[in-house]
C-alpha cells in the first residue's frame, strides 16, 4: 500500500506502546488507519463531505492521539487557510502528519510552523471527540485483524 503522509521518510519508527507485530511501526499504523478511517470517525462537520477515496479528512484530532499514545511525542495544532483548526504530532523533533491528504483535494497549502502545543488531555475532553477516538481505536483493532468488514464497527 502506497503510503502518503508528511514524515512519510520516518515511516519505520517503531511503536513504543500498544504495538504488535501488525502493528510495530509508524508505516503499519498509517496501512490500519486508511482502513480504519470512516464518515463515523471523521468530525461532525465534515461528515456529510467525507468520501472514501479520501479518508483522512476530519480524522486529524482522533489520529493525533492514537499517535501520541503509541508513538509517543507531542501533540500540536495549527490554524488552517479559510478557518478551523488541525492537529498533528511532533516525535523525536519530527513533525508527522498521518492526515495531511485531506488537503490536497482543495490545494490547501499546510505550514507546521507557528504552531501551538496541546495537551493530549485537552484532545479527548469534548465527549464526540472521545465517541470518534473510541470508534477509531476499535476499527483499528478490527482492521488489525482483518475483521473490518464493510460498514462501521461499533
Amino acid at each position: 500500500m502506497r503510503r502518503r503522509f508528511y514524515g512519510e521518510e520516518h515511516s519505520d519508527m517503531q511503536c513504543k506502546s500498544g504495538g504488535s507485530p501488525e502493528l510495530a511501526t509508524l508505516g503499519d499504523l498509517y496501512n490500519l488507519l486508511r482502513k480504519a478511517w470512516c464518515k463515523e470517525t471523521a468530525y461532525p462537520s465534515c461528515q456529510a463531505e467525507w468520501v472514501e477515496s479520501d479518508p483522512s479528512y476530519g480524522q486529524c484530532a482522533i489520529t493525533a492521539m492514537i499517535v501520541h499514545d503509541m508513538f509517543g511525542g507531542t501533540i500540536h495544532r495549527i490554524r488552517i487557510s479559510g478557518g478551523g483548526t488541525h492537529y498533528f504530532n511532533k516525535i523525536d523533533g519530527h513533525y508527522i502528519d498521518l492526515t495531511i491528504e485531506q488537503f490536497d483535494l482543495y490545494n490547501i497549502p499546510v505550514n507546521y510552523e507557528p504552531n501551538q502545543e496541546i495537551d493530549r488531555s485537552y484532545c479527548g475532553k469534548n465527549p464526540d471527540t472521545a465517541k470518534r477516538h473510541a470508534l477509531l481505536l476499535k476499527r483499528l483493532s478490527a482492521a488489525k485483524y482483518g475483521k473490518l468488514g464493510g460498514g462501521v464497527a461499533k
